[in-house]
């Protein structure tokens, strides 16, 4: 249902994290008031290393004037591509890529204005990202074939390739997708408007392109401004010092005034085809999470929306697993919508499966 529309990627997961920080040093102090003892801090936690190969654009493709970046690791083949979601660039799959790469070539994607690719002359739309996919993997010398693994959009895009390029493409994994047309299916749900319209957001989109093109996102004492706390998301307690170093940077006009644009091709059918493409015996996996989408339940429009909405995401999930005579569908619990950061072996075992199908084209 909703393709990053709430920032999530980072926010939900590490607000958890957080809370559970401020628990385990409440419980602390608890003890050492009962044994009449000072109370000692909590140990510093160890920053998160797989975080920084993303602190630095990997392999920067002149697509024509223009740079797209493409974070490559791994060596071997078919070549793995990561396609992230409406919020995401290649920092979101820093848990998943890794360990990809122990087994094949495994590049992430940032769309032009996103991560450390270069803004395109003007907002993009679905098909416009696509397009610059091909061109980097070509240009760049990113050779193939390829396994498409698409979050969110990102999956929405993955098959817009498949059906532009289809000889590109040798299997995919689809990461909670976003089907065609979503933001018209979301509509159609009686209580979506009240519980989650998109209206606001594109204006808090529009504002935060405002707040950065005037420079309202510079952090004081290594701290984010709450203005930029307010547009983007909030980092986990083990960011690297020098990935916080770097955060603000990410956060530019371009960035939000092309997530303004991308949102709004899920409200057309100009993409409807993709989702009815069919992919013959290609390996494909579907993964959803289990309860989408968690809207406000502290209103009664949430509340229903909750309870109608999550059969007809999972459903819409199945129905594309079935393009392929090889397509798995899989519910994937306790994870929110980024799995690849809440459930990342989910994605990681998804991957594997998709290689060792091509490798020995066995049956799943």
């Amino acid at each position: 249902m909703n393709p990053d529309v709430v920032p999530r990627f980072l926010k939900s997961k590490f607000a958890l994290r957080s809370s559970l920080a401020i628990l385990a040093a409440a419980l602390l102090l608890s003890i050492g008031r009962v044994g009449n003892a000072q109370p000692s801090p909590p140990p510093a936690m160890a920053e998160d290393q797989r975080m920084l190969p993303y602190i630095a654009p990997g392999q920067l493709v002149d697509i024509g004037g223009r740079h797209i970046n493409m974070h490559c690791a791994g060596t071997g083949g078919p070549t793995v591509v990561l396609m992230g979601g409406l919020f995401s660039w290649s920092l979101v799959w820093y848990k998943t890529q890794p360990v990809i790469a122990h087994q094949t070539r495994v590049c992430a994607f940032d769309r032009a204005a996103y991560g450390f690719s270069d803004p395109a002359p003007q907002p993009q739309i679905i098909s416009d990202v696509v397009e610059d996919l091909h061109k980097a993997l070509h240009t760049g010398s990113i050779t193939g074939p390829y396994v498409l693994v698409g979050h969110s959009l990102g999956g929405l895009e993955a098959r817009v390739y498949a059906q532009r390029w289809p000889e590109d493409v040798v299997g995919m994994v689809l990461v909670d997708t976003s089907p065609a047309g979503e933001g018209l299916i979301d509509e159609a749900q009686p209580d979506f408007d009240e519980a989650a319209g998109r209206e606001s957001y594109i204006a808090h989109l529009l504002h935060c392109a405002s707040l950065a093109r005037h420079g309202d996102f510079q952090q004081s004492n290594a701290e984010p401004s709450q203005e930029l706390t307010n547009c983007s998301a909030v980092l986990p307690k083990d960011t690297p010092a020098a990935f916080k170093t770097v955060w603000p940077r990410f956060f530019t006009a371009n960035y939000f005034e092309a997530k303004a644009s991308l949102l709004w091709g899920l409200y057309n059918h100009q993409y409807d085809s993709a989702d009815h493409h069919r992919l013959g015996a290609m390996p494909l996996v579907v993964l959803s999470i289990e309860h989408p989408w968690g809207y406000d339940n502290n209103t009664p429009a949430g509340e229903r929306l909750d309870r109608s909405y999550g059969k007809i995401w999972n459903d819409l999930h199945a129905d594309l697993a079935r393009l392929s005579s090889q397509g798995v569908h899989r519910v994937i619990k306790q994870a929110g919508h980024e799995i690849q950061l809440d459930q990342p072996q989910a994605v990681i075992d998804a991957v594997d499966e998709v290689l060792r199908l091509l490798h020995t084209g066995a049956k799943p």
